[in-house]
């Protein structure tokens, strides 16, 4: 839940500077991208997963030192964004995200996701409150 709650938020602060709504996690460089889409929140949430990798690739047998590409690409088109029936206050819309991966000398693969979210509508502006 707290993922995705930042990942959006990331997507609302773009939309909101007029920056459209795609940001890139790069987790071998530890870049997120554009810069704007930078913040205490999105750095928390690429340092929370460069926290887990390690637990996950050692359930995993993997080497995470064999990674050579690892990185996320989220967004959403809010001008698409509508008002589902009977619920005037909520907007729907889809995030897209696709990871792209490289170990060990291989043929990088890559990860296509997509998923409808609903939100409040004035959660366009304000974001999506923190879940306590």
């Amino acid at each position: 839940m707290k993922s995705g709650r930042i990942a959006v938020n990331v997507l609302i602060d773009l939309y909101n500077l007029g920056l459209g709504s795609k940001t890139t996690f790069d987790f071998i460089n530890k870049t997120i991208q554009p810069d704007q889409a930078e913040s205490k929140e999105s750095r928390q949430l690429l340092n929370d997963y460069l926290d887990w990798l390690p637990d996950h690739f050692a359930n995993h047998n993997c080497d995470l030192t064999k990674l050579e590409i690892l990185e996320t690409t989220i967004w959403t088109d809010f001008e698409k964004a509508f008002s589902p029936p009977r619920m005037n206050d909520t907007i729907e819309f889809t995030v897209n995200a696709v990871t792209k991966w490289k170990a060990d000398e291989k043929d990088e693969q890559t990860l296509e996701i997509s998923q409808t979210e609903l939100i409040k509508k004035n959660f366009l502006k304000l974001r999506i409150p923190e879940m306590k």
